[in-house]
């Protein structure tokens, strides 16, 4: 008579912590999604300083007035921000150490340490993620017109 073994799935639930080296074996789901924590700016133009800990988020500029700004941290290997453009009524900058960018997607490379959208050439949904190579901050994705100076 053949044996029958019944097999279980895995599953974790809640909040899961992983130490020293983990392996997975077969197929691993996110039945979650992923899910990156997004800030709004204040609806005039402030100043916002970064931190390591803000890493991964999307920083949105729905600015009505004045130009709002974002001061980057210490540039190290891996950190990654994203800053998309939702009002057009005003611009915003992004300061902190050399920033690599084009001025479109298609367009001529530029850098320096202050990254500016400016209203004039502002679209709802332009979008620029920056990512830290230790040395430059390093556009990875990009929408619309940025230039870096």
């Amino acid at each position: 008579m053949p044996k029958f073994v019944l097999q279980r799935d895995n599953v974790s639930i809640g909040n899961n912590t992983f130490s020293g080296t983990t392996a997975f074996t077969g197929a691993v789901t996110n039945a979650g999604g992923v899910s990156r924590p997004v800030t709004l700016n204040a609806l005039v133009g402030a100043t916002v300083v970064l931190t390591a800990a803000n890493s991964g988020g999307v920083f949105i500029n729905r600015s009505t007035s004045g130009s709002p700004s974002w001061t980057l941290p210490t540039n190290v290997a891996g950190l990654t921000y994203t800053f998309v453009v939702a009002s057009t009524t005003a611009g915003f900058t992004v300061t902190g150490g050399t920033i690599k960018v084009k001025t479109s997607a298609t367009g001529t490379a530029t850098s320096g340490t202050t990254l500016t959208n400016t209203q004039a050439t502002a679209v709802v949904g332009d979008s620029v993620t920056l990512v830290a190579d230790g040395t430059n901050w390093v556009t990875v994705s990009q929408t619309g017109i940025f230039v870096a100076a």
